[in-house]
């Protein structure tokens, strides 16, 4: 076969559209370079393939000239409009522009849209988000991954958390944002260990999209896998736990870090970043870019600005320049104590403490944490101690040889477990003693047995009547209130529904804990905000995931945590956007007790640090690795007054609370404003995004012409209300499917359950858009249109233009048209768009303009090419020069970095140096920090050409999508 074919050109090669690259010879052998679509560039010998120049959609039309009008198949403007809207749904859209507005089903306020666009804007997604709580990290975190798979950027994602997170995230990202999370745990690792074999790689899978918690990924067999994985998109959550504190970095945030350096975008959630130290926080700045500060630089706030976003309820405003959030009143309800509840108290105390102190003497510290869990329920009501007593006391006469279970082992290492597990793990814990033989057995015995018949004695404990006097005095003064109600345990939260059981309002009694179902959950909140239960009591399986603020906004809690951060996140349920009332809080209390000082202490404390820095959240990340138990319990095992724990305590918050005012006054990570200017900047994107896919009318109509393009149906079933039957190419199981009742209005679904809403993303929408591009070589790529506002005849190319960077992520993709008139060549994009968007007359059109515009279509083309190329070069400049303000500003910083670590590693040496001149052997200490200097250089040259890449701007040639022979009338 002789070779006739320039660098270019269309061909099909063996049936599938090609192009030409090069052509040569090897001897006598033809060789055709050629890349073919869907699989890339390749080389074939001609005389072993089947060549055949590729014909377009138009080239076919010059024999059929007298029969050509809108409706003809080879030239139907309804699939011409159905091809291009297809093809629109398929862009990856330009920067600046929010697509998660219309993908997803949740309430976007503006302050969460101004977070998402913040993000997007950047170089790479990775940030730091660290709004307070209530305001909706979950929905931002969930906003900006449906902005990055509208993008094609987030194929496989993990997600990071806390292990009692997990099934909220899960649901979170089901029910706002339709993306399905698979759970990481022991069970899916040996399944797909099973499945790939041993030796795969199971943490680095394509499309995969993962929920895992921290402890879990952190165990040491995992690592390897972990330093070969890579993610588009990592989201940490409650990142402060995985932060780095001490001289000794822990296995949490090893691990943290690994995830961090191997993926693209990375996204750290946490309402406490700052513990009062500054390492923690640092450590989160490190992982979001290693390079931006070196160890001996200081942060400044133009360093912080540029990873951290941070809100908190007292910066955000509305139009008025009025607070969104309103104000909240916590007050504290103290109860006296009977005589018979101090003998109780201080009886229990003692027993608690002699267990304790000889727990310790004989190093079993897990049963030194039985006792402090038993300290807690102590204080929380008579029916818990009670219970708690009974459990222990079962335990010691029927001991359970088979030792702990997995659970309880985590526990008491530190890790975060679901609210049943947690309670399971706690009543394995309850049955531990450190008696040695018969005799210490059975005085241990005899004392709970005293114990038990002391609780026993006192049915109904100070609090709980006090608790129910104040229910009953609400309900009755104020009947269409509702309340909610904590407490830390289940058996408290028994003892009380026994107590409330002949009330008159206990039918209106709604429970959450620790072994309700997510769906019971789910309709028990429902039934909370839209119901007529008025009271809600639940442990803190409640305290994340539900809103109440809309019914609700008087909370009771029957027992303060131990954890300053749960009582928040209760609060945190109804003081959150949307509460227009004040929020009322009444924490009770026994007062006398070493615990309640101690939470007194805490309160105040917390108040008067909150008044000078105006956040709450940051207060409470100062005491997040504070050791409040360990602190009670030493004044338990002492003996001394809580006084002498108070003083210690202070001393310690004194000291944190002088860092973070100082971290304040350098407005390191004071919360940023968010007010009516803000409002209108982000109102302006919002306005251009909204419709970025097509209107929800532009949507319904797509749908429903290609559902009906494969002899599907679309009915109406009601306002906003549609069903669908859809056709097999479209479905799962290969079979015609009935759809709905569904809804394309996303303001309907957020109004009814149970209504499906049909997103521009949904995998049906999706479906139906391949079919049509797939449908037939020429279906739809070539339209005919009859207008009135068009003078004369010419032809619409419809260019799809695409511009990536060197490490192949698409920056823009867009759809041009260019209209170009028979007369003068006279290329437009506008008059193009309203030929797109138009509906077509149907009437026959003139057969001699119809033949001259075929035959001259190559001046045509030739005018739209220069236009689109101008087009181009103008887009591709500004896209450049804001690609190349944004690297230069990290190349500034990476050499600030380099000459900082380079001066610190220097110093190193040139100590170690002055030191071997005096005789010491200092040859490996040199030799080391040299090392470290070689490594350095490394790291940052692989940075540099990492930058250098995202900074180039690469046009892709534009193609031709689509033709519009465009008519008057």
């Amino acid at each position: 076969m002789s070779i006739d074919f320039k660098s270019g050109d269309r061909i099909r090669l063996n049936g599938d559209p090609a192009e030409v690259i090069r052509t040569y010879e090897v001897g006598n052998l033809p060789y055709l370079r050629v890349y073919v679509e869907g699989d890339g560039a390749k080389t074939v010998c001609l005389d072993h393939v089947s060549v055949e120049p590729s014909s377009d959609a138009l080239d076919t039309l010059e024999d059929q000239v007298a029969d050509l009008h809108p409706r003809h198949e080879a030239v139907s403007s309804e699939w011409f409009d159905l091809r291009t809207e297809a093809l629109h749904l398929k862009m990856a859209h330009e920067q600046g522009q929010l697509l998660s507005i219309s993908n997803s089903l949740v309430r976007l306020e503006p302050y969460q849209l101004a977070c998402v666009n913040q993000v997007m804007q950047k170089l790479r997604q990775r940030a730091l988000i660290a709004d307070d709580v209530g305001l909706g990290k979950t929905i931002e975190a969930g906003l900006i991954l449906k902005e990055l798979e509208a993008r094609n950027r987030a194929n496989s994602v993990l997600f990071l958390v806390p292990a009692h997170l997990q099934k909220k995230w899960i649901r979170d990202m089901e029910r706002f944002f339709d993306i399905d999370l698979t759970v990481a745990d022991r069970q899916w690792v040996d399944a797909e260990r099973r499945r790939l074999g041993e030796e795969a790689n199971i943490w680095d899978q394509e499309g995969q999209r993962l929920v895992t918690s921290m402890a879990f990924l952190r165990q040491d067999e995992f690592q390897p896998e972990i330093e070969n994985a890579f993610w588009d998109v990592a989201v940490i959550d409650e990142a402060h736990k995985a932060s780095k504190r001490g001289e000794s970095p822990s296995k949490t945030s090893l691990m943290a870090e690994r995830v961090a350096n191997h993926c693209e975008s990375l996204l750290l959630l946490s309402a406490t970043p700052h513990d009062g130290k500054g390492e923690a926080f640092r450590s989160l700045i490190s992982y979001i870019d290693p390079f931006l500060v070196a160890e001996d630089q200081d942060l400044t706030r133009e360093t912080v600005n540029r990873v951290m976003i941070r809100r908190g309820k007292e910066t955000i405003y509305d139009d008025n320049g009025e607070r969104i959030f309103p104000e909240r009143d916590v007050q504290t309800a103290t109860v006296s104590m009977s005589p018979a509840e101090e003998q109780l108290y201080e009886r229990v105390t003692e027993y608690v403490r002699e267990v304790y102190n000889r727990s310790d003497q004989l190093n079993e510290p897990a049963v030194g944490f039985a006792m402090a869990l038993m300290q807690k329920r102590l204080v929380s009501s008579v029916g818990a101690i009670r219970e708690t007593l009974r459990r222990r006391l079962h335990g010691l006469l029927e001991p359970d040889e088979q030792g702990l279970s997995t659970d309880a082992t985590a526990y008491l290492e530190g890790e975060d477990l679901e609210d049943s597990d947690r309670e399971q793990a706690e009543q394995e814990l309850e049955r531990l003693t450190v008696a040695q033989g018969d005799e210490a057995l059975q005085k241990e015995i005899d004392t709970l047995q005293e114990l038990v018949a002391m609780a026993e004695d006192l049915p109904v404990d100070t609090k709980a009547r006090k608790v129910k006097r104040y229910i009953e005095q609400l309900f009755e003064e104020h009947p269409d209130e509702k309340l909610i109600l904590f407490t830390e345990y289940r058996d408290t939260l028994d003892y009380l529904l026994d107590l409330f059981a002949d009330e008159p309002w206990a039918d209106e009694i709604l429970t959450i804990h620790g072994d309700v179902s997510k769906d019971e959950r789910t309709q028990i909140e429902d039934e909370f905000n839209y119901g007529k239960s008025r009271l809600l009591m639940a442990t803190d399986a409640a305290s994340e995931g539900i809103d109440l603020q809309h019914s609700c906004h008087i909370m009771v809690n029957y027992e303060l945590p131990w954890n300053p951060n749960r009582l928040e996140q209760r609060i945190g349920r109804i003081h959150r956007y949307g509460q227009d009332k004040e929020v009322k809080v009444w924490n009770f209390q026994f007062d006398g007790t070493r615990e309640s000082e101690i939470f007194d202490l805490l309160q105040d404390k917390v108040e008067e640090i909150r008044s000078k820095v105006g956040a709450t959240a940051d207060v409470l990340g100062m005491l997040d690795d504070v050791n409040i138990d360990s602190l009670l319990m030493k004044s338990v095992q002492s003996q001394e007054p809580a006084s002498a724990t108070k003083e210690e305590l202070e001393e310690l918050m004194e000291e944190r609370e002088q860092t973070l005012l100082e971290w304040y006054e350098r407005s390191l990570i004071d919360c940023s404003t968010f007010d009516a200017e803000s409002r209108q900047e982000i109102q302006s994107i919002v306005d251009d995004s909204e419709d970025v896919f097509g209107s929800e009318q532009e949507i319904r109509e797509f749908f429903t012409r290609a559902i009906e393009a494969f002899e599907g149906s679309v009915e109406k079933r009601g306002n906003q209300l549609y069903e669908a039957e859809v056709p097999p190419e479209v479905t799962d199981s290969g079979q015609p499917e009935t759809l709905g009742p569904f809804t394309f209005s996303r303001d309907f679904a957020l109004d009814h359950d149970g209504i499906e809403y049909l997103s521009p993303d949904a995998d049906v929408l999706q479906a139906l858009r391949d079919l049509v591009l797939q449908h037939g070589q020429h279906a739809g790529k070539t339209g005919m249109k009859l207008l009135p506002f068009v003078d004369q005849p010419g032809i619409t190319f419809v260019y799809k233009v695409a511009f990536e960077d060197a490490t192949g992520k698409t920056i823009r993709e867009q759809l041009i048209p260019v209209y170009v008139d028979l007369a003068g060549l006279d290329a437009q994009r506008s008059l193009g768009q309203r030929v797109l968007d138009a509906e077509t007359v149907h009437a026959r059109p003139d057969e001699s303009t119809v033949s001259r515009l075929l035959k001259q279509r190559g001046d045509l083309e030739d005018a739209a090419e220069r236009y689109i190329s101008s087009m181009v070069a103008d887009i591709r400049e500004d896209l450049l020069e804001n690609r190349q303000q944004d690297v230069q500003k990290e190349l500034s910083d990476l050499e600030a970095y380099e000459q900082a670590e380079r001066d610190r590693i220097q110093s190193f040496i040139d100590s170690y140096e002055q030191k071997a001149t005096t005789g010491s052997d200092m040859r490996i200490a040199i030799r080391n920090q040299k090392q470290r200097l070689e490594q350095l250089e490394t790291r940052i040259e692989s940075r540099k050409a990492e930058l250098q890449k995202r900074e180039q701007v690469i046009s892709l040639a534009p193609d031709i999508e689509a033709y519009c022979l465009t008519l008057p009338v």
